[in-house]
């Protein structure tokens, strides 16, 4: 082959080789596997959701989203927004005037189970994942979908000045019993937790443990171990992309609220421009979350808000799903230990997936793998339950609830 060819041929050289190599490994990610690592103790009860559950057994991602970074920003930017027109309540959470938004999918019918979601940070029922969520639960299983808003989240506004804590399950616990009163003690009730809601969610339920009135929970993608995260997300990449991201929404968060945030005795540690001028997630949350709710310093509120050492006390049937590409939240700060101590925990641990996504398909423009994953948790509970879906909604189609 001569100089001359090569120099003329150079350019087509150079398009073609990555392009060959690309495709090479598309089709490599096609037909290869991608076993997934259940951990459980092997009692009958977990036994039964693993058989009526395929789905856990293996997660295939999108062949050509090679890894946990690309597949967490297609995840955000890849799929549409749903259209869902909900219907919201502002639920009084404290005696200061506090509220949270609650947003009803539909109003429920008698009998109908109750799918609680929980969001991300700064996230709310806007969310393609939420929305998405949504859709798959009430189209393949007539579940009705309620999603819960951290304090002043999903374009609501705050009504008093305290804002969102990732450590506070207080608003949870509130939002779960006024549902629990509306719908009765005989209907099926989960919940389902995204990122820093997953969190929230795992230490309500180990607060709440043999009381806890949620008949089954999936908890997705959740820092159990807050400083590991923190950590992870102060690297040279996550600083420059996730980090300054979600800063910058915090700091959207605290200005659209910024009225009730002045300086007062109540609040005499909180500077709004130290606030304003946060670089990263602990900046902010030095500066913002610890002086509202008291906490020493940032690594005493990681501390109280990690949610790994609730897993021991959990008391009722608990999905975890995380990927051991999260580039947010690291698995590793899940243990395992406690897991294979606790009947009541299921845990996958997906090869991919990144953060908050788990797209599938060639072109994944639709349902994710975790909507599949508990949309199955949840027949299987149903069945395990007992709870015939179909006779109990059907036989009083005509009746709703108010909320």
């Amino acid at each position: 082959m001569s100089w001359s060819y090569l120099k003329n041929h150079s350019r087509t050289l150079l398009v073609a080789i990555p392009s060959t190599v690309a495709l090479v490994g598309c089709i490599w990610r096609i037909i290869k596997r991608y076993p997934s690592s259940i951990i459980m103790v092997p009692t009958e009860e977990n036994q039964f959701i693993i058989d009526h559950c395929p789905s856990f057994n293996e997660y295939r991602p999108t062949p050509w989203i090679f890894n946990g970074h690309l597949m967490t920003v297609f995840g955000v930017l890849f799929r549409p927004l749903p259209k869902i027109i909900f219907e919201r309540i502002l639920l009084p959470v404290d005696d200061s005037g506090g509220t949270i938004a609650v947003d009803w999918h539909t109003k429920p019918h008698p009998g109908q189970p109750i799918l609680v979601i929980l969001h991300g940070l700064t996230g709310g029922s806007d969310n393609e994942y939420i929305r998405w969520m949504i859709l798959s639960a009430s189209s393949k299983l007539n579940i009705c979908c309620v999603v819960i808003h951290a304090r002043g989240c999903g374009r609501s506004q705050l009504t008093s000045a305290r804002s969102f804590c990732a450590a506070n399950t207080d608003d949870l616990r509130i939002s779960i019993k006024y549902i629990r009163s509306i719908i009765g003690n005989e209907t099926p009730l989960f919940a389902v937790g995204y990122s820093l809601g997953a969190g929230i969610l795992t230490k309500y339920l180990g607060e709440e443990s043999s009381q806890c009135i949620l008949d089954g929970a999936i908890v997705c993608c959740a820092s159990f171990d807050m400083l590991l995260s923190n950590a992870n997300m102060e690297q040279w990449l996550q600083v420059h992309t996730y980090n300054r991201r979600l800063t910058n929404n915090l700091i959207r968060y605290i200005k659209q609220h910024e009225h009730h945030f002045v300086k007062t005795e109540s609040l005499p540690n909180l500077n709004m421009n130290e606030a304003y001028q946060s670089k990263t997630i602990r900046d902010f949350d030095r500066h913002v979350v610890v002086p509202q709710y008291g906490y020493r310093d940032v690594e005493h509120y990681y501390s109280e808000a990690s949610s790994k050492i609730w897993l021991k006390s959990i008391r009722i049937p608990t999905l975890i799903l995380s990927a051991m590409d999260d580039p947010i939240c690291p698995i590793d700060g899940l243990p395992i230990e406690d897991i294979l101590q606790n009947q009541y925990l299921i845990a996958i641990k997906t090869l991919e997936g990144g953060h908050v996504s788990y797209l599938q398909g060639w072109w994944p423009r639709t349902y994710s793998y975790d909507n599949v994953v508990v949309i199955d948790y949840i027949k299987a509970r149903l069945k395990q339950m007992k709870y015939e879906l179909e006779t109990k909604i059907d036989d009083q189609k005509s009746l709703s609830i108010n909320i």
